[in-house]
């Protein structure tokens, strides 16, 4: 079994529950959307690596803590096969997933196992009817519900879509970096009840290094 690997780095998570703290992302090439303020364009397509589970390890090293993200990869050939032997291998895995693809093959495994971190993509993104809703229903309490805010009509459909929700996730809300402001949209959370127990997060990385700067 080969993977497509556009890279393998050791970093810090920007964001999420576990924002802060050091890990190894896999980035697997391929994804089926095509959001607006895409930051990773050069994942979209199927430019990458090839690269056998033992090297994808090789390059991992001694991580335990580990990022799939993409591009999307629950799209992955073999992706099961691979967290599956991740997991042997004592490793915490969070899945970065875009919303559209099915999470449910993968909710067997324990919150001390493997998390995801899953996007509903809101107007801005010009992908929102492309969320399999019943991904959301599904999300556990270990598991982050995250919103990428571009601009005020978001904040609606936002609201809306936390009012509805049938599970209980972390939930944490990032704006588009440089086209809406985070102190905007903190006076939403301030002032909008069924916002108040969502987390700002802010994309650390881009803060640390420059914004466009790949394998940080």
């Amino acid at each position: 079994m080969h993977y497509k690997i556009v890279e393998i780095f050791h970093s810090i998570e920007g964001e999420g529950k576990r924002a802060g703290q050091t890990a190894a992302f896999v980035r697997f090439a391929g994804c089926n959307l095509n959001c607006s303020y895409c930051d990773t364009r050069y994942a979209r397509g199927d430019t990458g690596t090839l690269m056998t589970a033992e090297e994808i390890f090789d390059k991992i090293g001694d991580f335990k803590r580990i990022t799939l993200t993409g591009g999307e990869p629950l799209l992955v050939p073999g992706i099961e096969y691979l967290i599956n032997k991740m997991v042997k291998l004592g490793m915490k895995i969070n899945i970065e997933t875009n919303g559209s693809s099915d999470i449910s093959s993968l909710l067997n495994l324990s919150q001390e196992q493997l998390f995801f971190t899953i996007d509903y993509k809101l107007p801005s993104s010009g992908e929102t009817d492309k969320m399999l809703l019943s991904n959301f229903a599904k999300l556990r309490p270990c598991d982050v519900l995250k919103f990428v805010v571009g601009n005020e009509t978001d904040i609606p459909v936002m609201t809306d879509f936390i009012k509805s929700l049938m599970s209980n996730p972390y939930i944490y809300a990032g704006t588009v970096f440089g086209s809406y402001e985070p102190s905007k949209l903190v006076q939403h959370l301030v002032n909008i009840p069924e916002l108040r127990n969502v987390q700002l997060q802010l994309q650390l990385h881009k803060f640390i290094w420059d914004p466009l700067e790949r394998g940080v």
